[in-house]
């Protein structure tokens, strides 16, 4: 089997919902030489995707989104595009599209997606059409106050690692437990904000994650973005080193405090009916060389 070529590609949208696309240099030869298509370009050796499609768009816009996640990954076989794999992003375009500098293709526009260009790369169009009717597109598509990430940290047990939250009266929900978890910085991925945010107030990093749900925030008058993660807790309790709140404890999902924060209540209970919950208390399980049922 061959090597095959990786690309870190954007779907890029505005406040309007358009998605911004490049008309490709019309060069002889080239893949999709005059044609519409999205920014990005190869990954090189060494980089990781999220990396590289920031890499790239600084280079061919002059801009690097503050937020994006990564959409998908799709292994593109067509004449000129043969044994690609494409690392697709999601990305919130947070400046005017006359603050960007072109600096590769012929031309920058946005269009709406049901309105897309003649002469579009070839896949590029059901990609944008599953993408519009995505929750990922009704997350770029506009501009939030912050972007959290929290985390659904599970044990052998199926309990819950929660934090007791430090009483200030200067942050969000004080004095009440909570996931884990803390605001993502800029022109980090989800995935890379909720690992280091876990390694902060932890002193440990989760072996395996994955994104569970995201939703919207509105706890003290402002509208957040949350993106919770799952995570089996797969060291002992005695290795976790707390470095942020008051106290942490493992909770049964129906033995939960009662001044728990109602959105993590609602996340708990969500996650705890879906096939995920016995997936990751089982993955708990093995870490530490056990199995235990969880508890409903």
């Amino acid at each position: 089997m061959g090597h095959r070529e990786a690309v870190a590609v954007g779907l890029i949208v505005d406040n309007d919902g358009r998605l911004l696309l490049q008309l490709r240099d019309d060069r002889p030869g080239a893949p999709a030489a005059g044609m519409w298509g999205l920014f990005g370009g190869h990954i090189e050796d060494g980089e990781r995707p999220a990396q590289a499609f920031l890499r790239e768009l600084h280079e061919e816009l002059g801009w690097r989104p503050r937020h994006f996640e990564p959409y998908a990954v799709r292994e593109v076989d067509r004449d000129g595009w043969r044994g690609v794999t494409s690392h697709v992003f999601a990305a919130h375009l947070d400046v005017p599209a006359a603050a960007l500098v072109l600096g590769e293709g012929q031309a920058l526009r946005s269009f709406a997606p049901h309105a897309l260009p003649d002469g579009i790369v070839p896949g590029i169009v059901p990609l944008i059409h599953e993408f519009a009717a995505s929750d990922a597109y009704a997350r770029v598509r506009r501009p939030f106050e912050r972007t959290f990430v929290a985390g659904l940290l599970v044990d052998a047990r199926g309990r819950f690692l929660l934090q007791h939250r430090d009483d200030k009266p200067d942050i969000i929900n004080p004095g009440k437990w909570a996931t884990f978890g803390g605001h993502m910085e800029p022109y980090e991925t989800p995935e890379e904000g909720f690992l280091r945010e876990i390694e902060e107030e932890l002193a440990w990093r989760p072996s395996r994650c994955e994104l569970f749900y995201a939703y919207v925030c509105a706890c003290d008058g402002r509208e957040h973005l949350v993106y919770d993660f799952a995570a089996p807790v797969d060291v002992p309790p005695d290795a976790l080193e707390l470095h942020e709140g008051q106290d942490m404890g493992f909770f049964a999902p129906d033995a939960l405090p009662d001044t728990i924060v109602p959105e993590t209540r609602e996340e708990i209970a969500r996650f705890v009916a879906s096939p995920r919950y016995e997936q990751f208390t089982a993955a708990a399980g093995a870490a530490m060389g056990r199995r235990v049922h969880p508890r409903r």
